[in-house]
């Protein structure tokens, strides 16, 4: 990479950039948050205008500007008190009855899942100055930019749905999963739930088989790695027969097909949203795909996800998950006549 004066040298020259000098201002007055919005500035100005040497010089500054904000912006801490009475509760009623009762309340149940529009309507009225007038406050942890963030108010409503699922998965999945121990919860007993379904495929299974095993070896590593990929499939598969076309055309030449790669579009579409519910779908969106979420799609994927992310609270999630599909579609009597879901 060139030395900064010699791209500021060859900007002065070709077209004054006001952003680039204010970067530079910034960034020498240790103002690092201030110097990461006029470098991306900068940056799409670059972009738009072909000058790929500035383009490289500033995506680059962005990223080490948010690297050096990151230690001294603070972070928004919502603090609420957790109404520990009613949370038990719920998870007490939950938790009523044998473990096929249990385990179809658990991928059924309504508190068990954000409500988007509660999301939206709730940020609307409460989203922050800082979140309006500047994007920087989504970045990801190596400090660059992530998709939607500059959108503050998109950005806002993404982190307050996650405060809801982060909620979820402490005070109620978290717990939940502890009392299954009293239940028989096993290895063994869970496998046997999912395919008495009768609708996942027994090839999908012989997979989820072994992720449950190191799941209840508490090998989470693994667990996340083969369950969340195998859930992505499985979904897809129930979804053709609720009468979703799930098959791509190939662009070129020559006319191929092949299954569709579940995304972020698809959980966001009347199609998907129209069968499965808005929120099980933005649920699913937040966890595997939003940028601004858990993300744990693409990160396991591209093996970018830490040790450290893979907790217990994640593969509770992830099997929810499995327990939502089985218990809004039926018994395998059923599976021959899948038309809708018991939403």
């Amino acid at each position: 990479m060139e030395h900064p004066d010699e791209v500021f040298a060859q900007m002065s020259k070709e077209e004054p950039n006001t952003n680039l000098k204010q970067a530079q201002d910034a960034e020498n007055a240790a103002d690092f948050f201030s110097a990461a919005h006029y470098y991306k500035k900068a940056l799409e100005l670059a972009r738009d205008s072909g000058d790929s040497q500035t383009v490289i010089f500033c995506k680059n500054k962005v990223v080490e500007m948010n690297q050096k904000s990151k230690e001294v912006f603070k972070e928004l801490n919502v603090e609420q008190e957790v109404p520990n009475e009613e949370i038990n509760k719920v998870v007490y009623s939950i938790l009523e009855g044998d473990l096929e009762i249990v385990l179809k309340k658990i991928g059924s149940h309504p508190f068990l899942f954000p409500k988007m529009q509660q999301v939206e309507e709730s940020a609307k009225k409460s989203v922050p100055i800082s979140y309006q007038i500047a994007s920087l406050s989504a970045i990801s942890p190596g400090g660059h930019l992530v998709k939607g963030g500059s959108d503050g108010n998109y950005s806002w409503a993404m982190q307050m749905y996650g405060m809801q699922q982060g909620f979820i998965n402490e005070f109620y999945l978290r717990r939940i999963f502890i009392g299954l121990a009293t239940k028989g919860f096993s290895e063994e007993s869970l496998l046997i739930y999912l395919r008495s379904k009768g609708i996942f495929p027994e090839n999908n299974l012989g997979v989820i088989a072994i992720g449950v095993s190191r799941y209840f070896v508490q090998d989470y590593v693994s667990a996340l790695h083969i369950l969340t990929p195998q859930f992505e499939n499985v979904f897809l598969f129930i979804s053709e027969r609720l009468g979703i076309d799930i098959v791509a055309l190939n662009r070129g030449k020559e006319v191929s097909t092949q299954l569709k790669t579940l995304s972020a579009e698809h959980l966001g579409s009347e199609t998907f949203q129209s069968k499965w519910g808005r929120d099980f779908c933005e649920q699913i969106k937040f966890v595997l795909f939003e940028p601004l979420g858990y993300m744990l799609r693409h990160k396991i994927a591209h093996g970018q996800i830490t040790k450290e992310e893979c907790t217990p609270q994640m593969a509770n999630l992830i099997l929810y998950f499995y327990l939502v599909l089985a218990a809004r579609i039926g018994t395998k009597e059923q599976q021959q006549k899948i038309s809708k879901i018991n939403l």
